[in-house]
């Protein structure tokens, strides 16, 4: 059974930071008894879209550098990456390395960031939903993966941590694409197991000094959690970071689905509790390491009979345009705030939305309630809208 290690942080000071990386470390058996001496390293860092570092969307260049620094004086070849939602250009990858701090970070770190825009099908035999996907040249060149991910809310998947950290290991508009293809969440969740089992990360590190609540994974708000958590088993570290988020491992869809794999054991949840309670396996380094107030979630719940017949074929279409309407959760726009850059309608895999009057409209008879649109939107102007109706059926 892996050890989640954590360590108290309460803020983005580069040399406390690095002190506490390195005893965190060390407490799994040093750098070298992970990562051989002279490693090619893909650092997978989240890069959702680009925006600052104090909007706690992405991973925090503070803690990107002190990684990629203390990998680099390990004797390791590091390189800096992701492939965040949407188009993936040299352009727009620049853009986003600028804002998001992470030129700065490799900068001072004496490493690299990816350049390298290519990607290649692998195959994944043993993969319970996703047999073969295509996966960022970058990756598979290296010798090891690092999820290097950040504590946020997830409209869809409850919560991101180390494992959906993995998706960004596709390029581009293949990841929306793939909301498509496995428009149910069970299924979804399981395709995101698949992927991280594949690209099988050494290390996975969660910076969780500051995270995201409420609408997550780009809508939310910046919520203090202090804490880094480390282990070498990325379901192990969503469990724990779930736990110190307050929200229960059941509710979350993908660590249900490895749980179902067996990739971690029923009892480790109940061995974990909130606020950091010490066991054989959730070691605390620092006292400061200690409960935080329970994240708000994204509340998207709906009928279960309604999620298992997501296209609602049975009813007719008069009947499946009110079920779309009023019993199922729908992205709506916030008309002062959208800025009209059809971020959301470049996004979107169903096809769903159409810019009329330089405002998004949504077909919702072919919505899938991925939110992807949501996610990407740079102004926060689309929420998820929940009927009275629906609120009663699914509190």
């Amino acid at each position: 059974m892996s050890k989640v290690i954590a360590v108290g942080c309460g803020r983005y000071d580069l040399a406390a930071v690095t002190i506490k990386l390195e005893a965190a470390l060390e407490a799994l058996g040093g750098i070298h008894h992970l990562i051989p001496r002279g490693s090619r390293v893909f650092l997978k860092v989240n890069l959702l879209t680009g925006r600052p570092p104090e909007e706690a969307v992405t991973t925090h260049p503070v803690v990107v550098q002190a990684v990629a620094a203390l990998l680099k004086d390990a004797g390791m070849e590091v390189v800096i990456g992701d492939s965040p939602a949407g188009p993936f250009t040299a352009a727009r990858m620049k853009q986003i390395y600028r804002v998001t701090g992470m030129e700065a970070a490799a900068a001072a770190a004496g490493v690299s960031l990816n350049e390298n825009l290519e990607a290649a099908m692998i195959s994944h035999p043993q993969a319970h939903r996703l047999k073969q996907f295509e996966m960022m040249t970058a990756v598979q060149e290296a010798d090891t993966v690092i999820s290097l991910c950040k504590m946020k809310t997830h409209s869809m998947t409850l919560m991101t941590g180390a494992v959906k950290n993995l998706f960004g290991v596709m390029p581009g508009l293949t990841k929306a694409a793939l909301h498509f293809r496995f428009p149910q969440l069970a299924d979804f969740a399981h395709a995101m197991v698949d992927i991280c089992e594949k690209v099988n990360p050494v290390l996975s590190i969660m910076d969780g000094i500051e995270g995201m609540e409420g609408a997550g994974p780009s809508a939310g708000t910046v919520t203090p959690a202090g804490v880094l958590l480390l282990s070498t088993n990325p379901h192990q570290l969503d469990l724990a970071a779930a736990r110190w988020m307050g929200i229960s491992p059941d509710q979350v869809p993908l660590l249900a689905a490895a749980r179902e794999r067996g990739l971690y054991h029923p009892g480790d949840a109940a061995s974990v509790p909130p606020g950091g309670a010490m066991t054989t396996q959730w070691v605390s380094l620092t006292p400061e390491a200690a409960a935080v107030k329970p994240f708000q979630t994204p509340v998207i719940h709906e009928p279960d009979f309604l999620r298992r017949y997501q296209q609602v074929p049975l009813l007719g279409p008069g009947l499946a345009a009110v079920s779309n309407r009023w019993l199922r959760p729908r992205p709506v726009v916030i008309p002062e705030k959208c800025i009209s850059c059809s971020e959301c309608k470049i996004i979107c895999p169903a096809a769903a939305i159409t810019m009329v009057n330089r405002r998004p409209e949504f077909d919702l008879t072919k919505c899938i309630r991925c939110f992807c649109c949501q996610e990407i939107c740079p102004a926060k102007a689309i929420e998820i809208y929940r009927s009275a109706l629906l609120k009663k059926m699914a509190p």
